[in-house]
């Protein structure tokens, strides 16, 4: 049952950020709560779909382990997960702190 839960929020997560991301990408514009501090708005949607695909991929490591390596699997999603945040952090401005 935790599974299922876990699944379900994770999902969740997963297509929020992606759709944040493609957003993003498509339009040239950032989220609502995040345009004060995104300078490059589609760099950071490229970021935020690679970070959502890592945490996918990190989901599904987690539950299939049949066919897969899962050493294998959390590696990639792991460079996954970090190549997106720096994307992200690359996109937003400098020096700008949240108030």
């Amino acid at each position: 049952m935790l599974d299922v839960i876990s699944l379900i929020a994770v999902a969740a997560v997963v297509m929020l950020y992606a759709v944040a991301g493609v957003m993003a990408i498509t339009t040239g514009r950032a989220v609502p709560w995040q345009r004060g501090y995104i300078l490059r708005p589609r760099l950071w949607g490229c970021g935020a779909l690679v970070f959502a695909a890592g945490l996918a991929l990190a989901r599904y490591g987690a539950t299939v382990r049949d066919l897969t390596d899962p050493d294998l699997v959390f590696a990639c999603s792991l460079i996954m997960l970090i190549s997106g945040g720096v994307l992200q952090y690359v996109g937003q401005r400098v020096g700008r702190l949240r108030v």
